[in-house]
Formats: C-alpha cells, structure tokens, sequence
C-alpha cells in the first residue's frame, strides 16, 4: 500500500492497464450486463404475472449418440442415466474399435432394454472420434442428433432442455452444461470444477446472448441431423467439437446455450494429466481452426460472411492467442529489469486487480444456478482462480506456439497414424 500511495492514477491504470482495457470490457461488464440484463427480465415476468413454461413444448425425435473406446467400465452408468427422460429417442453405441467388454456389454443392455431403439456399432480397428461421430449418426433417422462422451451421466431433465431452443429455426446446435463429477476430490479437481461454472455457465451464457458462441461441449452437445449432413459431418480432430460448430455458423445458424441441460464428466485428479488434456484442447483453437481453416470469417467478399463470425474470429484470435504472447513476454521481460521489488508489487497489483476481475463471474454463478449451495462452496477457491489461469495460459501460449512452428495438434496420439497421415494439414 505504502508503494501504491507513491504512485499517480496514471501510474496505476497503466500496471493494470490489460484489465481496465481487455479483461474488464470483455469479462466483468458483459458478464455484468447480462446478469442484470437477466434479472431485470425475470422480475418483469413476475411483476407481470407470466413466468417461465413449467412444462417442456418442443419434442422432436432425438438420436443420443455414445462414441468411445474402452468405455466398458463407464458406459453402464451413461446408459442407465438415459433410460426414461425422454419420450422419443432412439440410441446408437459405437465401438471404436476398443479391447475391452464395451460392445458385449451394449449389446446385452439393448437386449435387456427393447423398448428402446438402439444399435450397437463395433469397428474391428479404431478410426478415431470423428469417424465414428460420423459412422454411428448414419444409422440414425432422428431430428436431432444429441453426441454423449462415454463416460458423461446426464442429468433427468438433458435432453427435455438441450432440444428446447431448436423450436426457433435459426439455432443449428445447442451446446449444454458440464459439471465436473468429482469437484471436491482435491485442489486440482476443485479449480476445474469453477473454471467450468465460470467459463460455461457463465462464459457460455453471455457469448450465446451476445450471438457469438463459437462451439459446444463435446461431452454434451445437440445438432440438428440435416445440417450434420449439409456440412459432411465431423472432419478429423482434434477440435473437432469447435470445427463443426464453426461450418455450422458459416450456413448461417445460430449456437445456442441450454444452461440446465447438464451432464457430469470425470476431471483430471493430478496436474500433470491436467496440463496435457489443456495443451492438447488449446492447440489446436485458435491458429488451426479459425486462421488456418476458417480464415474466410474475416473477409467480407466471402458468400458465408457475417459480422458475429468475424467477432467470433477476433474474439479468438485477440484473446486466446495474441494476449497470451503478450503477456508471457511481458511478464518475463519484467523479470530482467534491474531492481525485482518494484516488480513484485506489479505482480501482487495485477494479482489483486484478477480477483475482483472473478467476483462478478462469480455472482453469475449464483444468480444462474440450481445448486447455489454447492457452487457457494466452490467459490471459496476464488483467491486462487488468478494462479490457476496463469497457468493455463502459460499451457495455453506453449501449445499456440508450438502449433504455429510444427502443426502439433497433428501429431496427437488420440487421432490413429493412418487418419492423421491421410487427413490435410491445415
């Protein structure tokens, strides 16, 4: 404090200069804007006397489709989790060529469980996510194609509120939320577990009512199945989540967020596994898929052009690549300078500027959840959000570069040599 009382305001705004012109704008007003924006309409509803639909209206017919490998131990729990929440839905299981019990278990269940469509599909070689997606959608004859990792658990009411938004033409794919099963099991666990109520609930939310939600959860996702065939299905992955949301926007649709069409997943327990799962997600986004790939977001002679997906384009490539660089350069440039006390007041500035950065997220998050109590008690790791997503930047930056210099996300061990030798390197 004593070294803060010495400085002038100028001084100041320029040590948190990224928050007050990049983070503050982007995270803390929109989110805040939303969040009123939100509460102003359902106190309109009340004072009014018309709240929210108790009950569900749009029921189209819906394919869950579970792709995976070596998924025997919790496909059990995925299925049963589907059994009766939903009135019209057909299932398809595709085994990606495991060596495990998954198929001889899909088929028993469907066996036990006739009442429901399903069909099992099993390769003899593994393909990779993509061409099974594509494989076990092909024996579908649904209006909505809803993709389940194997080992998600969806909650009873998914698949009622992630078809909900497609009763308005212009939504392609709804993306839904996804909550970290073993939350509290240690610190690792428990930073995931906000991460994803602040960047999916919340983040999420506001991206979807800002128009420019770029993808959906691959662990809970819905699309529309003649737009899946419009735009050939899933191409190779990684990313491959983000890849056919973006193909989808180009058509002109709509992404939407269903906030309460929620389903469980399994986080990583040791930072290790942690950091590899993130170097390999972050990759592949920003310079594979929207420079590479989908560069034409940006021109506006292109028959696909709008000015959300040029947003979106920016919005990536500004805030997932650029400040990432920037800011590890930055931060390792300080490090050389003569004197380290000043230095260290810097970081302890910005370190205190981040956390009241993560307070309205944090409201967000309480404002739009149904477990308040739960969540309440996450939020007490708020103090060490800061450290966390340095951290993932840090992952992040390396994987980004990495990319530009060798195309890494190619040389992924999860996608078979002989797809990722015949696949075009974006």
């Amino acid at each position: 404090m004593h070294w803060l009382s010495s400085l002038s305001w100028n001084e100041i705004a320029f040590i948190i200069a990224g928050m007050l012109v990049l983070d503050g704008p982007r995270y803390c007003l929109t989110t805040t804007l939303v969040v009123l924006y939100d509460w102003a309409c359902d106190c309109y509803r009340v004072v009014i006397g018309r709240p929210e639909p108790a009950e569900f209206t749009h029921c189209p017919s819906v394919c869950v489709m579970i792709v995976g490998r070596n998924e025997g131990d919790s496909l059990p729990a995925t299925l049963q989790s589907v059994i009766g929440i939903y009135p019209r839905l057909e299932i398809v299981i595709c085994d990606d060529g495991s060596n495990d019990n998954m198929s001889t278990f899909a088929r028993e269940w469907a066996r036990q469980h006739s009442e429901i469509s399903t069909t099992v599909v099993q390769r003899p070689w593994r393909g990779g996510k993509s061409s099974a997606l594509n494989l076990a959608y092909q024996h579908s004859q649904a209006e909505i194609i809803v993709a389940v990792d194997g080992d998600s658990h969806l909650e009873p009411d998914a698949i009622w509120e992630i078809v909900q938004p497609f009763a308005d033409a212009g939504i392609g794919v709804v993306s839904a939320m996804v909550r970290v099963r073993n939350a509290f099991t240690n610190l690792c666990t428990s930073c995931q577990a906000f991460e994803y109520l602040q960047s999916i609930l919340v983040g999420r939310r506001v991206s979807a009512g800002l128009g420019i939600l770029p993808l959906a959860s691959g662990a809970l996702a819905a699309y529309r199945r003649d737009l899946l065939e419009r735009v050939g299905g899933w191409d190779v992955g990684p990313g491959e989540d983000l890849d056919i949301c973006m193909k989808i926007r180009k058509l002109g649709f709509q992404i939407a967020f269903a906030p309460y069409s929620t389903c469980q997943t399994e986080a990583p327990t040791k930072w290790w596994a942690l950091l590899k799962q993130r170097h390999r997600w972050d990759g592949d986004s920003s310079v594979r898929h929207f420079i590479r790939k989908h560069g034409d977001y940006t021109n506006p002679f292109w028959k696909t052009f709008t000015w959300s997906n040029l947003l979106v384009f920016w919005d990536a490539v500004i805030f997932h690549l650029l400040c990432g660089i920037a800011t590890v350069v930055w931060l390792f440039a300080e490090c050389l300078q003569p004197s380290n006390v000043p230095y260290l007041f810097m970081l302890l500035t910005i370190y205190v500027a981040a956390v009241l950065c993560e307070i309205p997220s944090f409201i967000g998050i309480l404002y739009y959840s149904r477990t308040r109590k739960t969540d309440g008690v996450l939020g007490l790791i708020l103090p060490l959000m800061p450290l966390y997503r340095f951290l993932m930047l840090i992952v992040r930056t390396q994987a980004n570069v990495r990319e530009i210099l060798y195309r890494d996300s190619f040389n992924q061990r999860h996608v078979p040599p002989h797809v990722r030798a015949a696949t075009w390197h974006w």
